[in-house]
């Protein structure tokens, strides 16, 4: 059965400056499939936004986004770099 992995960045847009993203961490699960890492995904983003609050939010315009990505996938990568 396939595994998904997380994989979640914290980012901040302006008018001034192009899109910037860091990744974050987040606990390290293999998920079931993609409906499990997806929600997994909002509720961990609720909690780093929260975590934040609404004065850093707003002043540097942050914002989080995420990937569930299959774990074959990344292995596969690994193997081939």
């Amino acid at each position: 059965m396939e595994k998904f992995i997380i994989l979640m960045w914290l980012c901040t847009a302006t008018t001034t400056t192009p899109l910037n993203c860091k990744q974050i961490k987040t606990d390290r699960v293999k998920f079931t499939d993609q409906y499990s890492c997806t929600v997994y995904g909002y509720s961990h983003s609720l909690r780093v936004i929260r975590d934040l609050g609404k004065e850093k939010i707003n002043q540097y315009n942050l914002f989080t986004k995420f990937l569930c990505y299959p774990e074959q996938l990344i292995k596969k990568k690994e193997t081939n770099a």
